[in-house]
């Protein structure tokens, strides 16, 4: 078993009366000790440290465990799916020239992987995934951060296409899409 940092993000604050008060006291009864609520831009984030056998059970686990015990509804793992670089090295640790260096191929063998949103913009948005995908490739970061990054961004868009009840619209795009 192992520890798992990560912090849920959740919605519902118009549910309670005193959102950080009510919640606390929720998951206090129900036994949970291994996170702290903190509310920011309307938005409840809790912080998980958390033992599990994986990852993925531990996320799970707590997005489970949150929506059974409160009013709140679970809209990401917040690790970023999108990034900007500054993001991306405080996740990997490094300094954001250096991976800006990348970016731009003045460092490397200009394959970083190319940015997904607001790309003609000053800050464009790389997927977190691939990025610590390809940082591990380099040997650059640990193969479990990847790792955990993939899982992050498939537990996301579940997570969205869940809240927003698209499964059957996401499935007829994506058919037509692998019809093509």
């Amino acid at each position: 078993m192992k520890y798992y940092e990560f912090t849920l993000v959740a919605k519902g604050i118009e549910e309670y009366q005193d959102p950080i008060v009510e919640i606390g006291d929720d998951l206090i009864d129900a036994g949970v000790d291994d996170c702290i609520v903190v509310m920011r831009n309307n938005a409840v984030l809790l912080d998980f440290d958390r033992e599990s056998i994986s990852y993925m059970e531990a996320t799970l686990s707590a997005i489970k465990q949150i929506e059974k015990i409160t009013k709140l509804v679970v809209i990401s793992i917040d690790a970023g799916q999108y990034i900007g670089l500054s993001d991306a090295a405080e996740l990997s640790d490094m300094t954001r020239s250096a991976l800006s260096k990348y970016s731009t191929g003045r460092r490397g063998d200009g394959t970083f992987p190319c940015p997904y949103l607001r790309v003609s913009g000053k800050t464009p948005l790389y997927d977190w995934a691939e990025v610590s995908e390809w940082l591990s490739s380099k040997r650059i970061i640990e193969n479990e951060l990847a790792q955990n990054a993939r899982i992050t961004s498939k537990i996301n868009t579940s997570l969205k296409i869940r809240n927003r009840n698209e499964l059957e619209e996401i499935k007829s795009i994506t058919n037509q899409l692998l019809a093509s």
